[in-house]
């Protein structure tokens, strides 16, 4: 820079005043500060909004652009819609904290309310599609609307859920979707822990172990969802396996209380003849001499015939000079037993069982109902496992 140079800007300087010259300036500076940290703090409340709801709206991918889709939520599992997962957030919490809410919730709304019903486990059920409705009714958000994970701690309807689960390993797992096929095995965890907890069903649940194994084998190369999916399928269904393996039964202590085999002959005869498996007999007789000659009994076994097999099917193997009460009381129904068991196969018992209702259409456990708007002498059809795989295409 020149004298002269120097000496324009020197007079400029002097033109005007220093001090108010540094205000400005100072002012425009801390007002672009004030912006940008203004743009910070958006975004940082913005990330932090995202991860405490972390859930998007989705747009709905349809013809009818009058649907506004449906909300997100991002788990450790994956993806799953957001009341879906409210669902299965309450209905997983804790029994003692549910407790809890429940004491403070009456505490806040007065001595003279009601205490609150827990929610009856349904779901509507929607045969086809509208133009106004194009939405149908998934598997997997029937087996949690229905609550199957916590069925399996009710003993009048784990027999259902188990024949389910055996129907869904037999070569309906790899057509099934990811969130599906994470619902079932969530459901197979509870089993097992229900089993480990009660200790017992140990047969059945090492069943299903084994069937998933094969249908995990079967689906391989096949299967719906990632290969990442299908390996914590694999990792989980190990985990099980060795839980089961691990778990040694503990025997009774010597309490000097009255044991099954110490009852009289019959009351054992009387609770024998509650058993519709003849594998459970067999097993309970093998404990104790006293319950092997109530289990080796005529009249035990022919209980089992007449409840299992029509009269048509047992006229197949019934002698043919069998034609009067006393000639009845000679036949040897165990082996009539087994040859009927061979040729027509056992009779499923539940103890529960789902319907569909026939004003609303919605399925519901018979046991506990559920909310419906129709009349009280409305119809219902009873639903077997095979028939709730049936509503459902896969």
């Amino acid at each position: 820079m020149g004298t002269r140079d120097v000496r324009l800007v020197t007079n400029g300087i002097k033109g005007c005043d220093l001090p108010v010259l540094l205000d400005r300036h100072l002012h425009v500076w801390i007002n672009s500060a004030q912006i940008v940290l203004s743009f910070v703090f958006c975004v940082r409340v913005c990330a932090v909004c995202f991860l405490c709801t972390n859930c998007i709206t989705m747009p709905f991918l349809g013809q009818d652009w009058r649907s506004p889709g449906d909300q997100w939520v991002r788990t450790s599992e994956g993806w799953e819609r957001l009341r879906l997962w409210r669902i299965k957030v309450f209905e997983n919490l804790n029994e003692n904290v549910v407790a809890r809410l429940i004491r403070m919730a009456l505490a806040d709304s007065g001595p003279h309310r009601q205490t609150m019903e827990r929610r009856q486990p349904h779901i509507f059920y929607n045969k086809g599609t509208t133009k106004e409705r194009k939405e149908l009714v998934s598997l997997s958000e029937a087996l949690l609307r229905l609550d199957m994970a916590g069925a399996v701690k009710d003993i009048r309807r784990a027999n259902f859920v188990c024949k389910l689960l055996q129907l869904i390993f037999e070569g309906k797992l790899a057509n099934l979707s990811g969130t599906a096929q994470k619902h079932v095995f969530h459901i197979l965890e509870a089993t097992v822990n229900e089993a480990v907890r009660t200790e017992m069903n140990f047969g059945p649940v090492k069943k299903l172990i084994i069937q998933a194994e094969q249908a995990l084998e079967n689906g391989k190369d096949s299967h719906i969802g990632s290969n990442c999916l299908w390996n914590q399928h694999i990792q989980m269904l190990i985990k099980l396996s060795n839980k089961l393996a691990d778990y040694q039964l503990k025997e009774r202590e010597k309490d000097s209380r009255i044991l099954l085999s110490d009852l009289p002959q019959d009351c054992l005869r009387q609770i024998l003849f509650q058993i519709a498996d003849h594998r459970d007999v067999i097993h309970t007789g093998q404990t104790a001499q006293t319950l092997h000659i109530v289990s080796q009994e005529s009249s035990l076994w022919r209980n089992l015939c007449l409840f299992h097999f029509s009269g048509r099917q047992l006229l197949t193997f019934l002698p043919k000079h069998v034609d009067s009460a006393e000639t009845l009381d000679n036949v040897d129904w165990k082996y009539i037993y087994k040859r009927c068991y061979k040729r027509f196969g056992r009779k499923e018992t539940y103890a529960d069982l789902l319907a569909m209702c026939s004003h609303c259409c919605s399925i519901y456990w018979q046991s506990l109902g559920h909310p419906c708007v129709g009349e009280s002498n409305k119809s219902e059809k009873v639903l077997t496992p095979e028939d709730f795989i049936r509503l459902f295409p896969l």
